[in-house]
């Protein structure tokens, strides 16, 4: 199988260096940034992790050519946060962080959308080789049927509640405070859900493209804040950011503060200027903040771990072993009707 990876994660970066490398990788792998002939790509960038998925006839190059574009735009050491993975390994890669069992909160449901659509969002604009089909569209049946068949993630902590209770501790009573979401990520919408769910009504929507934003707003039966007008957030007690922008949305506090604010910054690259935390009425957490909340998770999940890792390893060679069958008979029957083209001519 001529496919690789490059990438790097929450286990193995800081924040600062993750969004670094995500801002890096979206101005020159993005889904806009698709001419690299002969390389083929595949972005998926998370809050967790950003990683480069790649085809070509000659997979060291491709994987040269990847680190070389970082390292023009990254001026800092940063090779011996990167892992990398070629053929099988590739395809055991993307299909334990497709089933979560590589993200920081363990068999979360929200990554397997995101390598959907990093897939699917890719295909808008490029044609891309079989491998490529293949390692995306088995990695997410595999992760699909384990999470079913196994139950993961069931009934367990997970980053909405994480979030809620980030709020019950800095509140007194978190579902009458107003509540600002900016973006509207997929992250953020579950979080709107689960938090809709728990009797918050005072939620208001604000997004960069309007008439999404609107959109989405009257889905929920939500007020909405024009894009415009977001330097209005300190009107709110709690500000939750999820959005893809490369750079600070908020910068610095418009006029002082008589209230406590909570400000969540779920994104990478951050949406929010770190210096906005030393504020002593403003509580800013980013997303590791968030996770560090949850490790908990993963060591009452023991038995159910070790078996998805168990029967993935297996579907993932079975995959494998079958997808390369395949094109050797589909190379044998070519071979066959050159031989017996050669025969009619003689």
């Amino acid at each position: 199988m001529r496919v690789g990876v490059v990438g790097i994660n929450h286990k193995l970066a800081d924040l600062k260096l993750r969004e670094e490398l995500a801002r890096a990788c979206q101005q020159s792998f993005g889904r806009l940034q698709v001419v690299h002939y002969p390389h083929q790509f595949v972005l998926l960038s998370t809050c967790n992790r950003t990683e480069i998925y790649f085809s070509s006839h000659d997979l060291i190059e491709s994987h040269s050519y990847v680190l070389k574009i970082l390292r023009e735009k990254v001026k800092k050491d940063f090779d011996h946060k990167l892992y990398s993975f070629f053929g099988l390994n590739c395809f055991i890669h993307l299909a334990r962080v497709t089933l979560g069992l590589d993200s920081a909160i363990i068999a979360e449901t929200e990554i397997q959308g995101q390598v959907k659509m990093a897939y699917e969002g890719t295909l808008e604009y490029q044609i891309l080789p079989s491998e490529m089909h293949f390692l995306f569209q088995k990695s997410l049946g595999i992760a699909k049927k384990l999470r079913s068949d196994l139950q993961l993630g069931r009934g367990m902590p997970n980053l909405e509640h994480a979030v809620l209770q980030t709020g019950k501790q800095t509140f007194e009573d978190p579902p009458k405070k107003k509540l600002l979401f900016v973006g509207i990520s997929q992250i953020n919408q579950k979080i709107l859900t689960f938090l809709k769910n728990r009797n918050f009504e005072n939620i208001t929507l604000c997004n960069r493209t309007d008439c999404q934003g609107i959109k989405i707003a009257d889905e929920y039966r939500i007020c909405y804040l024009p894009w415009g007008n977001l330097e209005c957030w300190t009107q709110f007690d709690w500000i939750i950011f999820g959005t893809k922008s490369p750079d600070f949305l908020i910068k610095k506090i418009p006029h002082r503060l008589d209230s406590q604010k909570l400000v969540i910054d779920l994104s990478v690259p951050r949406n929010v200027d770190p210096q906005i935390g030393q504020n002593e009425n403003v509580l800013l957490m980013n997303i590791d903040q968030i996770n560090r909340q949850l490790k908990i998770r993963s060591h009452k999940m023991t038995e159910s771990l070790a078996a998805a890792e168990k029967l993935l390893l297996k579907m993932a060679h079975e995959h494998v072993n079958r997808y390369i069958l395949k094109q050797h008979q589909n190379r044998d029957s070519k071979f066959g009707v050159w031989n017996a083209r050669c025969s009619l001519i003689s």
